[in-house]
């Protein structure tokens, strides 16, 4: 059986080329705006894929990103595990649209079943009310 093992958003994904191994920087958490609506510019989304002996080498699957519930990015996703047991990933998404705070949600799908989720918070601080008069 395939199994989603890692997914993880960040604001950069190096792989190393002697190594092979991934490093992530500026992990994802939470995102602080002072207002609404902005494009993010830049979010790379690293997944790592394992599978059973047997199993087939190609997967498909979907990325879906989602704020308070609301659909923002689906994006196809044709992963080939080359005969390994596991398949990284990344996908670089530039001027994601964020209209409003709440729960984001980057979700990797497989025949419309959820597999793995990360979430980010999206936060804008409440404005102190003045009193006048």
């Amino acid at each position: 059986m395939i199994r989603a093992k890692l997914l993880l958003c960040a604001e950069g994904v190096v792989v190393d080329q002697r190594s092979n191994n991934a490093s992530a920087f500026n992990i994802l958490e939470q995102l602080n705006f002072d207002s609404l609506p902005v494009a993010f510019p830049k979010m790379v989304i690293l997944s790592l894929l394992e599978r059973d002996e047997g199993d087939p080498d190609k997967w498909n699957g979907e990325i879906r990103i989602t704020l308070a519930g609301s659909d923002i990015l689906k994006q196809p996703l044709k992963l080939d595990f080359r005969g390994l047991p596991r398949v990284r990933n990344t996908l670089t998404v530039g001027g994601l649209p964020i209209t409003q705070p709440g729960a984001m949600e980057v979700c990797l799908f497989e025949e419309g079943k959820k597999r793995i989720c990360y979430t980010i918070q999206v936060l804008v601080p409440k404005k102190p009310s003045v009193k006048t008069g």
